[in-house]
């Protein structure tokens, strides 16, 4: 009887990546992460499939403690996304001491701690240009160093079947191998196009409290009347000039939802048919994940839409798992790992009132336009 292989997810955020492995058949036993409330997230979504989420300092901890708190005695695979610090690499310091003093070093130092068959190393493409190449190169050499053989490419998550223009830059390791493999595009040819944001949202009605449109993390955002006119003259595919919005286009993938951190909160997307910014659940399904993943209303919004931007798109990371599958020799079981997520408990526990009241209490001038920040 073989043993289904079992790895980790590395700065998991909610888990996108997990989400994407855990459907593809392949059992991601814990997921690791600093922030709090996504990792609350992350156990909403995938404690009932199996799949434990921690809150954890991954530049401290040690593969061994991560092992024991994920319940298993071997990673087969780890998974993640490490932030990149421009900083800790900046300035008269190079090389290998600098690649340490970043996170994505902490991710290196890991795989040397637990010897994985296979990795995948997820990150945004202006990696592949800090110190013109010569970070990434450094990233690289440590890695063929352990043993494994390594390969990178910046590939587009909507050659995946995600509909988001979404460019990252991904490394995989695998052991014992003379080549490592890349998963062959899905769409963007003739017979496949590419999936546009209209495919994606436009079955979904527009935004209101739960109480009247029964769908989770849903909701409106308020903008001031001014926004409103101005919106409501934007064309789709164009940018507002006052307030620098972007209009989603109902023929093309959306544009790359960001996640923003500490007080900056980036200009979400306009709806192409509502004058309105997409709400959480519209970012989420343009990020590829299903309905069935949703956001407790005890996370606040603003962390909801921040979790959304931050997560790989499950499909994409589907599309990566089921390739290192091919390429290690694993077997899949998906059914195994779907779980049933009718057994969590409800994700909303406030009232329509009180999630409105939340909402206004933490607004924020961007969503209300130039004129309506200056009156406040």
């Amino acid at each position: 009887m073989t043993t289904m292989p079992a790895g980790i997810e590395l700065f998991a955020g909610c888990g996108g990546l997990s989400t994407g492995f855990l459907d593809a058949g392949l059992n991601v036993a814990a997921g690791f992460e600093l922030d709090a409330r996504a990792v609350d997230a992350y156990n909403y979504n995938h404690r009932y499939r199996g799949s434990q989420g921690f809150t954890a300092d991954l530049s401290v901890a040690s593969g061994a403690t991560l092992l024991k708190r994920a319940g298993i005695k071997r990673a087969d695979f780890i998974v993640g996304g490490p932030p990149c610090q421009p900083f800790s690499i900046a300035g008269k310091r190079q090389g290998k001491r600098d690649i340490r003093a970043d996170l994505i070093g902490h991710f290196i130092r890991i795989v040397q701690e637990l010897k994985p068959s296979a990795f995948m190393l997820e990150n945004v493409p202006n990696l592949a240009a800090i110190s013109g190449g010569e970070f990434l190169d450094e990233v690289k050499a440590e890695l063929r160093a352990l043993g494994y053989t390594i390969d990178h490419r910046i590939i587009s998550a909507a050659d995946f079947g995600v509909p988001q223009n979404r460019k990252r830059l991904v490394v995989l390791g695998v052991e014992q191998k003379r080549a490592v493999r890349f998963p062959a595009p899905t769409h963007g040819t003739l017979e496949r196009p590419y999936l546009s944001a209209s495919e994606a949202i436009d079955d979904l009605p527009d935004a209101g409290e739960f109480g009247e449109t029964g769908i989770y993390n849903h909701e409106p955002t308020a903008h001031s009347a001014d926004m409103i006119e101005r919106l409501s003259t934007l064309e789709p595919g164009k940018r507002e000039r006052g307030s620098f919005h972007d209009r989603l286009h109902p023929g093309r993938p959306s544009y790359t939802l960001r996640a923003g951190s500490g007080n900056f909160s980036p200009l979400r997307p306009v709806h192409y048919k509502h004058h309105r910014v997409i709400t959480v659940r519209e970012s989420a399904r343009l990020q590829g994940f299903s309905d069935d993943f949703l956001w407790p209303d005890r996370i606040p919004r603003l962390q909801q839409y921040r979790q959304v931007g931050n997560a790989v798109p499950p499909p994409m990371a589907r599309a990566f798992a089921v390739s290192l599958a091919e390429q290690m020799g694993w077997a899949l079981d998906a059914a195994a790992l779907a779980g049933d997520p009718s057994t969590r408990e409800a994700a909303n526990t406030l009232t329509d009132a009180e999630r409105k009241a939340l909402r206004t209490a933490r607004m924020r001038g961007a969503s209300l336009g130039k004129m309506a920040l200056n009156a406040r």
